[in-house]
């Protein structure tokens, strides 16, 4: 079995990656998605609400995760009690299926490296784009305006990455059709990796 890492700062195109990987047969882990679920447990949606205010709780009993952004986006202690939070939780459900995945598994999640989970895969693709790539794409995608997405983008970094046993880099200007065709050349050599384990 091969678990591979593809991570990013927002809007840098790391789920295209890890999409093109999965109709190339990986499984997909969307770390966001479940975030999500998790975000969604009694246990967890309680402690959230105890700790930021009844209003990061929407109308349908679920977390407002737009309230509950404004709350920590510009506050680090307040991420940090967040992550405390959800990050347990979360990282069992990731584990989950990284356990119960086929041969090649792919982890899409920007906070690979906040939650150290980068010491237990095979390797990590890091995406990187230019800010005004990734300014643009948040515009397009969430109809962000530019001052928005600008203040989003330039208030999230991620902790480096440590103990990585294979890194690639892939550079994404923009050109869908290059970012795919860098992704395919890693696909391979992960695939060579597969190969190397089956007995």
């Amino acid at each position: 079995m091969v678990r591979i890492g593809v991570t990013g700062l927002m809007a840098s195109g790391k789920s295209t990656v890890a999409r093109r990987f999965e109709e190339r047969g990986a499984v997909w882990i969307d770390g966001d998605t479940l975030g999500w679920e998790t975000l969604r447990l009694p246990e967890v949606r309680d402690r959230i609400a105890a700790l930021f205010g009844p209003s990061v709780i929407g109308g349908d009993g679920e977390v407002d995760r737009a309230e509950l952004g404004a709350k920590v986006f510009r506050d680090r202690p307040a991420m940090e009690r967040l992550n405390s939070i959800v990050q347990p939780p979360l990282l069992s459900r990731v584990r989950d299926r990284l356990a119960s995945a086929g041969s090649v598994a792919v982890v899409d999640a920007a906070l690979l490296s906040t939650w150290g989970l980068e010491r237990e895969l095979d390797g990590v693709v890091e995406v990187v784009a230019p800010e005004a790539v990734r300014i643009a794409r948040l515009r397009s995608s969430r109809g962000f305006t530019e001052s928005e997405a600008t203040e989003r983008i330039r208030g999230q970094s991620l902790p480096a990455l440590h103990g990585v046993r294979r890194y690639w880099r892939l550079e994404n200007d923009g050109d869908a059709k290059a970012l795919l065709a860098r992704a395919d050349q890693i696909w391979n050599e992960i695939e060579s990796l597969t190969a190397e384990r089956r007995p």
